[in-house]
Parts: structure tokens; C-alpha cells; sequence
């Protein structure tokens, strides 16, 4: 069942989001959102139990803005497999792949690892979010198994295996060295992701 939210949640939330763009969890207090939202710090502790629920729906919101083109990309390969358009599916993957890879590291306050973090350190968050990806999940590899019944992709391949493979490296990016002669920025990842789901990776 969906619970509705109430607008003055939503309102701490969306403020809470913004003050968590510009100082980082670290550097957000309950004090300066109830100035900023124009509440009492009674009125943040009613809809929220704790500062790390606050801060984690915060964060879940930002992700939610950081990731849109990402959800625009799974609905242009959704659109592309009904259409039977190998080539807007192809862009659809590629666009997917590329800005999920740029996403995936870290920087000061943002980034989907800093995220993660903070949506992790609250159950209640960390719980939606695993639904949420776990939806995500599904549909991808519903799209991917279209693709391949299509005749776009190597179906010798397990659809779910790859889309987990693709997402951790996405995100494991982050930890990645930066030494010289290693090249992992986006577009030489796609080119070999896509070529992996042809069954002939560019090496």
C-alpha cells in the first residue's frame, strides 16, 4: 500500500535535500532546516524519528534528481523494443551505461556512493530504496530479454547477471585508480559494454 506523504513533509524534505547539496551530511543540522523550512524542530521530529531518517530521505530525494536522465534513458529502450527500433535502443543503452558510469563517484556532498551512504543509514530508507532498485532491476532485465528475443543482443547471456554486473561497475567505479594508461571514462565503457551484449567486447 503507498502511503501519501504530507505536504509539509514533503516540504521538509525538499529543503532538506537542497541544505544537504550545499553542506553534506555532515555539515547539516536540524536547527538550520527548521529555519530554512520555516517549521518548529518539533514539527521536523513528528513527521521524522531521527536526524538520519531526515537526512536519508533527503538523500533519497536527491538521487531521485540526480538519476532522472537515467530514467529517461530506460524509458527511450522501453519505447525502442515496442517500436522495434534497434538503433534508438542502442542510443537508449549507451546514454544509460555512460551517465550511470559518470555518476558513480565520489565528489564533496553529491555522487551516488555519498548517497548510498547516507540512504543505508536509515532502515526504514534503505528498505524503500532496495524495493525501489529492485523494480528497476526487474524491468531492465525485462527489457534486455525483449532485446534479445529481438535478435539486438547475444542470448547466450544472462540478462539479469548482466544487468548486476553493469550496475556494480557503475558504482565500483568509484574506487578505481587513476593511474596513467587506465582509461575508464564513460564513453570507452559503453563501447565495451554494448560490444559485451553483442557478444564481441571491444578490447
Amino acid at each position: 500500500m503507498i502511503q501519501r506523504i504530507s505536504l509539509t513533509k514533503s516540504h521538509i524534505i525538499e529543503v532538506a535535500a537542497q541544505l544537504v547539496r550545499e553542506v553534506g551530511a555532515s555539515g547539516f543540522h536540524i536547527s538550520d532546516l527548521a529555519s530554512r523550512a520555516d517549521v518548529g524542530v518539533p514539527t521536523i521530529y513528528y513527521h521524522f524519528t531521527s536526524r538520519e531518517q531526515v537526512i536519508a530521505e533527503a538523500q533519497l530525494a536527491n538521487y531521485f534528481e540526480l538519476t532522472v536522465g537515467l530514467r529517461d534513458h530506460f524509458t527511450s529502450a522501453v519505447v525502442a523494443v515496442v517500436n522495434r527500433d534497434e538503433g534508438a535502443f542502442n542510443d537508449a543503452l549507451r546514454g544509460d551505461i555512460e551517465e550511470a558510469w559518470s555518476l558513480g563517484g565520489f565528489d564533496e556532498q553529491m555522487g551516488i556512493m555519498n548517497l548510498l551512504i547516507d540512504v543505508w543509514a536509515d532502515e526504514r530508507t534503505r528498505q524503500a530504496f532496495k524495493d525501489m532498485l529492485d523494480a528497476q532491476y526487474a524491468r531492465w532485465v525485462s527489457v534486455l530479454s525483449d532485446a534479445k528475443d529481438l535478435g539486438w543482443l547475444d542470448d547466450t547471456y544472462d540478462s539479469g547477471l548482466l544487468v548486476a554486473i553493469f550496475w556494480a561497475a557503475s558504482v565500483g567505479q568509484a574506487v578505481i585508480p587513476r593511474r596513467s594508461g587506465l582509461d575508464v571514462h564513460s564513453a570507452a565503457v559503453s563501447d565495451f559494454c554494448l560490444g559485451v551484449l553483442r557478444g564481441h567486447p571491444k578490447r
